[in-house]
């Protein structure tokens, strides 16, 4: 029995909100911070990787995009 949207009504659909809003937790603080950390390292890498690629650009072309 698969989920087809087309035919979900609004009732179920709320029923079946409800129920993950009731299951679902509020984050712990280390959650949070967890996240974070992890959020600020991927920016950190992807903008140390375009830096990287427009370094070697410049340098090759002797150009700035």
């Amino acid at each position: 029995m698969g989920i087809d949207s087309s035919r979900m009504g609004s009732a179920s659909f709320y029923k079946r909100a409800l129920r993950i809003l009731r299951i679902a937790k509020k984050p712990d603080r280390s959650e949070v911070s967890l996240v974070i950390k992890i959020t600020v390292a991927g920016m950190a890498i992807l903008g140390f990787i375009a830096f990287v690629i427009r370094f070697i650009i410049f340098v090759l072309l002797g150009r700035e995009l």
